[in-house]
């Protein structure tokens, strides 16, 4: 057996999660960036990345990713190089407009590369390290100390499907069929009827209401929190998770669970293995530390005119006093830098008392102080 016998190896950078990787895109030389996705069927690239390259569109078609089918426009026999020697020749790119998972990231990028790549290689990925490691066969691979999990690729779509459990607070327990999505920026996003049957969202207890927005539209979240979720015999402490409201997409499937995003995939050190329908797990450096929870229900966004509020907790004290989605933030704790990580730092502070001070639709100045507690 040759160990560590790898084709090659692919540094990339991790962001709420997500692994972002550096591409070059035919014979240009500046490389892009790329979210890389198991939940990627088609590969992606930017509408606006493509007006800069000079790439046109040769037909039409739909394609299904974990958002839903829509129409797009595809560009066809274009080649994807990583590392300058990781070619993938001949792939066809499906073009889009990727604001809205830029946003969420808050990270822009060109482009979503997945099963492309992962349908040649068995793939090994690091986030220790922050490295992708790629071999041509499983047997040089170094598999000790991983749990192995068969999956499946069911319903047309080519993402890893396999059962996890969760168990609410009431103690109550249950396991399904989830989508195994590294480029989601989640933990777990229940699906509408999945919920519906097993009534998730009423036995939680206390939830928050938010928008959620995905590939190409948005929809009303439930958030709520769990006691624990069990992967491949990995029990995972207590977390936020969210239930969907769709009725379009593969949210709104009725044979799963839901969907599984990279705020916990990224807790393992992962090996998958598509030819074999083979996936291997081991917990990392970053297995046991909490899951951050919601204590002001206020997420904040960076714009070019400054710091608004882009969600607001209806149940939360920060709205029953006033603050509402899309007035501007000048200051917390007199803190006006405008510096939005530590702007959300200071609203992480369980059991202090912080002090806002927003303009409000109405061109209005309020200063509004909240306690910083646990919502869910």
């Amino acid at each position: 057996m040759h160990l560590n016998a790898q084709i090659e190896e692919i540094p990339f950078e991790l962001k709420n999660g997500i692994i972002l990787l550096k591409v070059n895109i035919n014979d240009n030389t500046e490389a892009r960036t790329f979210v890389f996705d198991t939940g990627a069927t088609s590969d992606l690239l930017d509408s606006t990345t493509a007006n800069t390259l000079g790439l046109k569109a040769n037909y039409k078609e739909n394609a299904s990713g974990a958002g839903g089918t829509k129409s797009y426009e595809v560009i066809l026999n274009q080649k994807l190089t990583l590392q300058n020697i990781i070619e993938i020749d001949s792939t066809h790119l499906v073009l889009t407009d990727l604001t809205k998972i830029k946003d969420k990231l808050e990270r822009d990028f060109d482009g979503i590369i997945g099963y492309s790549l992962l349908k040649r290689y068995i793939a090994k990925i690091d986030y220790e390290s922050q490295k992708i490691l790629l071999y041509d066969k499983i047997e040089n691979v170094d598999t000790i100390g991983y749990a192995t999990i068969p999956f499946e690729f069911t319903n047309g779509i080519p993402i890893p499907q396999f059962d996890i459990s969760i168990t609410l607070n009431n103690g109550e327990s249950f396991t399904d069929r989830i989508l195994f999505d590294s480029g989601a920026s989640l933990t777990l996003f229940i699906n509408t009827p999945y919920n519906e049957k097993n009534k998730l969202s009423q036995k939680a207890g206390k939830s928050l209401i938010s928008e959620f927005e995905n590939l190409h539209d948005k929809s009303i979240s439930e958030d709520i929190a769990i006691k624990s979720m069990n992967i491949g015999g990995f029990n995972l402490s207590e977390m936020v998770i969210s239930i969907a409201n769709d009725k379009y997409g593969v949210s709104s499937y009725k044979d799963y669970l839901g969907i599984l995003g990279g705020k916990v995939i990224s807790r393992f050190n992962l090996i998958l293995d598509y030819s074999s329908s083979l996936l291997y797990l081991k917990p990392n450096n970053k297995f046991g530390e909490s899951f951050e929870f919601p204590l002001s229900g206020i997420r904040l966004k960076k714009l070019d005119s400054g710091i608004i509020i882009d969600k607001i907790g209806k149940t939360s004290s920060a709205y029953e006093k006033g603050i509402r989605k899309g007035d501007k933030l000048i200051s917390i704790n007199k803190d006006s830098s405008g510096d939005l990580e530590n702007y959300r730092e200071l609203l992480q502070k369980e059991g202090e008392n912080v002090s806002l001070v927003i303009i409000n639709s109405e061109g209005k100045t309020e200063k509004i102080t909240i306690t910083l507690t646990r919502l869910l």
